[in-house]
């Protein structure tokens, strides 16, 4: 199954990804005021996929109003400052309904396992998937 992606220039440093399905998002650099780096849409795919993939094991245990945000952050490589040394998630959610300690522990280890196994963009990341560039000869 393919998800392709088109992105077009529509300004100076600035550009729009769009999908097949209609959603429209701004690339540009990180002084543009309404937009995305393209590091921060890496950080918003990995804090996404998270979320999805933990959603159902989230929301069956806490209800499906319960509020959950990932709030994710990079740190640069020291040896290579234009490539991410590591990237941190982490999940602001209220576990405190969920029975006791032992349970809660079950819940995120369930979580973390899940999102290992499952998560396409940060096991791509992780795994270090090669890009193909072709340009018109």
């Amino acid at each position: 199954m393919s998800t392709p992606v088109t992105v077009t220039r529509t300004g100076s440093s600035t550009f729009t990804a769009s999908n097949d399905r209609g959603g429209r998002v701004t690339i540009a650099h990180e002084d543009a005021e309404d937009g995305f780096t393209p590091g921060e849409l890496l950080l918003a795919a990995i804090a996404g996929c998270a979320q999805l993939t933990s959603e159902n094991l989230l929301t069956r245990r806490l209800g499906q109003r319960a509020p959950v945000t990932v709030h994710a952050d990079r740190e640069l490589d020291e040896r290579d400052p234009d490539r991410f040394g590591s990237v941190r998630l982490s999940f602001d959610v209220d576990l405190s309904g969920v029975g006791d300690v032992t349970e809660r522990a079950k819940l995120v280890e369930a979580v973390e396992r899940a999102i290992a196994r499952k998560c396409t963009v940060s096991r791509s990341v992780e795994h270090g998937t090669p890009v193909e560039i072709s340009l018109p000869g």
